[in-house]
């Protein structure tokens, strides 16, 4: 008797480990969540915003911006279709040593940057943060929602005017 429940145990544990492994393979557990075409495009960091408002700008702060405005200069990056805005900036800071801060918010099922380089929202007055705009065009969600194309450009720009003050005029209708 106390070898069949041995034997029952060790065949529990072992069907239970096979069913873990193999759902998380199944999922894509452990894989390239991207398994896209290579892809290259153009992405920049910009607060030059900021040089035109530094009496709004926190004294603390100021020591992260720089002299040109400019925390990441047009470079090209390469990255797999799929990948979302949101993981190419991520990328980018991460190999150049920029600091970034984020949070995820489930209401719109995606991450909100709340600061590159020290600078976050606010730090430049109430209407300040950052915005993105691929090929010029500032999307209406969420970065880890959009998913750029081979050739797109990037341009991740810090607002002191909720994007007035850097080409996206918001006009109510």
């Amino acid at each position: 008797m106390k070898y069949d429940i041995k034997i029952r145990k060790r065949i529990a544990i072992i069907l239970c480990c096979f069913l873990f492994f193999s759902s998380n393979f199944a999922i894509g557990c452990g894989t390239d969540k991207n398994s896209g075409e290579p892809a290259a495009c153009i992405i920049s960091i910009d607060c030059r915003a900021v040089l035109d408002n530094m009496d709004d700008l926190k004294e603390t702060k100021k020591e992260f911006i720089p002299n040109d405005g400019w925390i990441l200069s047009s470079t090209s990056v390469e990255f797999t279709t799929g990948e979302t805005v949101f993981d190419i900036l991520k990328d980018i800071c991460e190999k150049n040593g920029i600091q970034i801060s984020s949070r995820y918010t489930p209401l719109y099922n995606s991450y909100y940057v709340e600061g590159i380089n020290q600078l976050y929202e606010f730090d430049c007055g109430k209407k300040s943060g950052w915005m993105y705009s691929v090929n010029g065009v500032f999307p209406n969600y969420g970065a880890s929602s959009y998913k750029p194309k081979d050739g797109d450009k990037i341009e991740w720009v810090y607002t002191c005017n909720l994007g007035d003050d850097v080409g996206n005029h918001y006009e109510e209708k």
